[in-house]
């Protein structure tokens, strides 16, 4: 049995959000058995933009239950059976803070619909709830409320462990590949190896790096490099007499980690990398009438964009992105090369404000920053991450424009300044490879924080 969980709060991560809606779906399997939802007071504020995205206002949950008080409904509802939601990691940590709080251990199996998907949907470039509900052909009836939510992800559910079992059924059983590891590395090593999100080393007889890796689980991969035929096995068998690791907890992190050890130790048995060119970017300048104009062209050295893409689709489809939910003009965004009114009412559905003359430039423009405010131009930020244990923060900071490095503190420590979040900062070198890294996951960020430092978090 699952429990399909989805919940909406007022923001941040489970340390400083409070829950403000909670719905679970009950589900065998085949069909949905149960389900449950309500409003919750968070005894907290909810900011403006939350009840934007949600359309929950302080006002409606004024009246509604304290957590305390569904506490025993959720956890008899949830118990005995797996938790699964589009990005476990974020619905679960809510629940176990709110249920640390009255003094309940709340643990549960889990189930991410994101990881599954990308498992047997490897195709799709997004992985978003509206996303790959659409790919499915399911009808989201409440975007963005906790119970529409829940029973979209439910059906999407479904129908991934149909494709899981027609998958399992079609694929004859692997055997099991047989472990062969390198003859100074003991069983008892590998044994204790973490299976953990991390880097890992693989060093010569002198200490040397001969390999770096990556990988969500690092005994896992680790035991995938020496399994299987000899002649893989032979690639670092005879070589490798040491594995040292690092735990990073996190892919941001664990990222620019083996990026920069790669470049620092030029190991020799790892493949010279790549770095995805970001050659075209979008720039803003302001028009004779004084409006704030996008356009699209080739990412150059000197003059940098606000934020670059791979190719050119990827800038075109961020642009009308952002034209669709923040209202902007086709025209002024570059997507319709034309002084005369732009074709948003044909595309959209309704029509233009700025050339229905209903906006003003001030207004226009204020839109457009609020648009593009959450990539590139940032000069100075950091990314929330999370720790590599329970009670842990990471991060990653930027300053000036340039990739500081990262770091790790007690979720009850909160940075008050650049100055505190240097104190915890392990340095790092500031290249192309990181910087594209950092801008790939600020385009998967919401910001969290403007003052004393903007910051940012991974959703």
């Amino acid at each position: 049995m699952y429990a399909v969980v989805d919940i909406e709060t007022t923001g941040g991560n489970a340390s400083q959000g409070k829950i403000i809606e909670i719905a679970i779906v009950v589900h065998d399997g085949e069909k949905i058995i149960e389900t449950f939802s309500t409003l919750v007071n968070p005894r907290s504020f909810i900011p403006p933009f939350i009840s934007r995205l949600t359309g929950i206002t302080e006002s409606m949950v004024a009246d509604a239950p304290f957590f305390e008080e569904i506490a025993v409904k959720v956890h008899r509802i949830t118990e005995g059976k797996i938790f699964v939601a589009h990005n476990v990691a974020f619905d679960f940590s809510y629940l176990k803070k709110e249920f640390e709080e009255l003094g309940i251990d709340f643990d549960r199996k889990k189930l991410c619909t994101i990881r599954l998907a990308r498992k047997l949907v490897p195709d799709r470039k997004k992985y978003n709830l509206g996303s790959i509900c659409e790919h499915f052909e399911i009808d989201i009836k409440d975007r963005h409320r906790a119970l529409g939510d829940a029973e979209a992800t439910a059906i999407l559910l479904q129908k991934l462990l149909k494709i899981e079992e027609t998958i399992e059924t079609k694929s004859p059983k692997k055997k099991q590949k047989k472990l062969n590891l390198p003859k100074h590395i003991s069983q008892n090593v590998y044994d204790n190896l973490p299976t953990e999100q991390g880097v890992y080393y693989f060093h010569d007889e002198q200490g040397k790096i001969i390999y770096i890796g990556r990988a969500s689980n690092i005994k896992e991969s680790i035991g995938q490099h020496f399994s299987g035929s000899a002649k893989t096995k032979g690639l670092f068998a005879k070589s490798t007499h040491k594995i040292t690791f690092r735990i990073t907890g996190n892919e941001l992190i664990a990222l620019l980690l083996e990026n920069e050890a790669i470049k620092k130790h030029f190991p020799s048995y790892n493949k010279p990398t790549k770095t995805s060119a970001l050659n075209f970017g979008l720039y803003k300048y302001i028009d004779q009438s004084g409006y704030s104009r996008i356009v699209i062209g080739k990412a150059g050295k000197r003059d940098k964009p606000f934020v670059a893409f791979p190719n050119e689709a990827d800038a075109t489809n961020f642009i009308l992105e952002n034209v669709s939910q923040f209202g902007l003009c086709l025209r002024l965004c570059g997507m319709i090369k034309s002084n005369l009114r732009c074709d948003y009412e044909a595309q959209f559905g309704k029509t233009c404000q700025v050339c229905n003359n209903e906006l003003s430039v001030d207004s226009y423009n204020l839109l457009v920053e609020d648009a593009f405010s959450g990539i590139g131009q940032h000069k100075t930020f950091i990314i929330k991450t999370i720790g590599r244990k329970k009670g842990e923060n990471g991060f990653v900071m930027v300053e000036d424009g340039r990739f500081l490095g990262f770091g790790y503190l007690m979720s009850t420590n909160q940075i008050q300044s650049i100055e505190q979040a240097k104190y915890y900062l392990e340095p790092c070198y500031d290249t192309n490879g990181a910087e594209s890294i950092i801008k790939s996951f600020l385009k998967k960020s919401r910001l969290l924080d403007t003052e004393p430092i903007k910051t940012f978090e991974l959703v």
